[in-house]
């Protein structure tokens, strides 16, 4: 009778180990296909160019056309500008290629409007670029973070940055 528990065991054991193996095959086969990772944001087709020229890559906005982007919860990208700063020329030069190459079309508000808007409750310093899906801000350029840096200063870094958010 010990025999037939030992062997009984073993078979136990084996297919215990057989379906952990699968389903740890099956999670890592998804883990590195993507399917854990947060879904990539679709802009408003208002903010896709239909044509293969946009007509616009960058769209001036007040600070009450925001809170209405954000009342009718819209998916887009604002670039939060300030005239005569060196690294937010550099940025916009940046964001400027990056839409005309995706074709899209980015807002745009200078940083003395995102002071007087509910944007302000993430953007504390300028230059930054926003990313608004559903009328909830899910990223931006931290101006004073080290993290962001590269981004600022490498056009692949933003393109990178950009890529990892937005499915165009």
């Amino acid at each position: 009778m010990t025999e037939d528990r030992c062997q009984n065991g073993g078979v136990l054991g084996l297919v215990v180990a057989l379906v952990v193996v699968l389903i740890g095959g099956v999670l890592f086969v998804g883990a590195t296909s993507g399917w854990f990772d947060d879904p990539k944001i679709i802009l408003d087709n208002e903010y896709k160019c239909s044509d293969e020229v946009c007509s616009k890559s960058f769209v001036d906005i007040t600070v009450g056309e925001y809170e209405d982007l954000i009342k009718t919860k819209k998916t887009f990208v604002v670039f939060v500008n300030q005239d005569g700063c060196v690294t937010a020329e550099r940025l916009k030069g940046y964001a400027l290629d990056y839409a005309l190459d995706k074709g899209i079309t980015m807002l745009e508000m200078t940083f003395s409007d995102v002071k007087e808007s509910s944007l302000y409750k993430s953007v504390k310093y300028y230059p930054s670029i926003v990313i608004v899906s559903k009328g909830k801000v899910v990223a931006w350029l931290k101006a004073d973070s080290d993290d962001d840096a590269k981004v600022y200063n490498e056009y692949a870094e933003f393109q990178k940055w950009m890529n990892q958010y937005l499915q165009l």
